[in-house]
């Protein structure tokens, strides 16, 4: 008989403040699926950040190429605008 089956951890927590008798088979039961709960909880939590962390880092690789290109058409720009600057210097 399963005390457990079927249920999320705030039902056993509930039902666990009923069971007075520390120590016994229902007692030690809930106990153990309410740290079994908890840890599928926490293995969810971290695949989900792991996805996360892998959309992000693919997101900067696009950001990052992005202003690596948009640094390369600004310098060009720049160069552009000395050389005009020093064409207009020497024929003055």
């Amino acid at each position: 008989m399963s005390y457990v089956k079927d249920k999320d951890k705030n039902q056993i927590l509930e039902q666990l403040k009923g069971v007075a008798n520390v120590g016994t088979p229902v007692h030690e039961q809930m106990k153990a699926a309410i740290t079994v709960r908890c840890t599928e909880d926490i293995e969810t939590s971290l695949k989900s950040l792991e996805n996360q962390i892998k959309e992000n880092g693919k997101s900067s690789d696009r950001l990052g190429r992005k202003i690596f290109w948009l640094n390369v058409v600004l310098a060009m720009a720049t160069l552009v605008g000395a050389i005009a600057t020093i064409v207009i210097a020497t024929k003055t």
